[in-house]
């Protein structure tokens, strides 16, 4: 078992420097609907310390797809699965593709749960992200290399949407513990989903092995890292995860 007052004075003597994981450090893979389901994680090959003085950022999108009809220049309404709400958590509340292409709607009608769109095509994939209102639950997970696991933040995703982020910033609560905040090398940040929708941050709409992102979802978490490995981390985590 490694020392706990050993391991503190490694991280009290280590140079680390503050950052914040962004969507460019997760790897995404889309959620199941109606299924708590990973859909986003991060492998650490640094020792991280998540931190609670700045804010964490989180958008979370769902994403459905659509057929164009078979008449050229025909403007058409398409009625969303969900409810459509006006976050205050993204810039954009629906982006949409045709095919690989980002393209604008005709109209967004958040009130009708619905957009209009002209295609100077037939029969084209249009895949749609935006802010839905129905309730769905979001959790971020570090979890060790032999499967322990510890949530460190838990939210309601419609809850986020409808606040103001710049005025009500989220930060982490990791008061459970001096170790909560520690996610150490070799272990990874996870974010699960359990939404009544699809929760994406990319997906390939048009089938050509290169995804679409979802750029009006967000996520971002402040850290601090080392330069490297803390010696006897991982043990010290992984054992007072365990105790929860």
């Amino acid at each position: 078992m490694a020392d706990e007052k050993a391991v503190r004075k490694r991280l009290e003597a280590a140079s680390v420097h503050r950052d914040q994981f962004g969507k460019g450090d997760f790897d995404f893979t889309a959620g199941t609907p109606g299924d708590r389901s990973r859909v986003a994680r991060f492998q650490a090959k640094r020792a991280h310390m998540l931190r609670e003085t700045e804010p964490v950022e989180y958008a979370i999108m769902a994403y459905e797809t659509f057929t164009t009809d078979g008449t050229a220049g025909n403007t058409e309404t398409f009625n969303l699965s969900n409810d459509l709400v006006d976050s205050g958590a993204t810039d954009t509340n629906l982006v949409l593709y045709e095919g690989g292409a980002r393209v604008q709607p005709d109209a967004v009608d958040i009130a009708g749960d619905s957009f209009d769109y002209t295609d100077d095509g037939t029969n084209n994939t249009l895949g749609v992200y935006y802010a839905a209102g129905e309730q769905a639950q979001l959790e971020l997970v570090k979890e060790a290399p032999n499967g322990t696991k510890e949530p460190v933040d838990s939210r309601l995703i419609n809850k986020i949407h409808l606040r103001d982020n710049a005025k009500e910033p989220i930060t982490l609560d990791l008061s459970r513990s001096y170790w909560q905040r520690y996610v150490p090398t070799d272990w990874t940040l996870d974010l699960y989903v359990d939404a009544p929708y699809t929760a994406a941050f990319m997906q390939d709409v048009d089938g050509d092995g290169e995804p679409e992102p979802a750029t009006n979802a967000i996520l971002s978490v402040p850290y601090s890292a080392a330069t490297g490995s803390i010696d006897g981390l991982g043990e010290v985590v992984r054992t007072d995860a365990a105790r929860r």
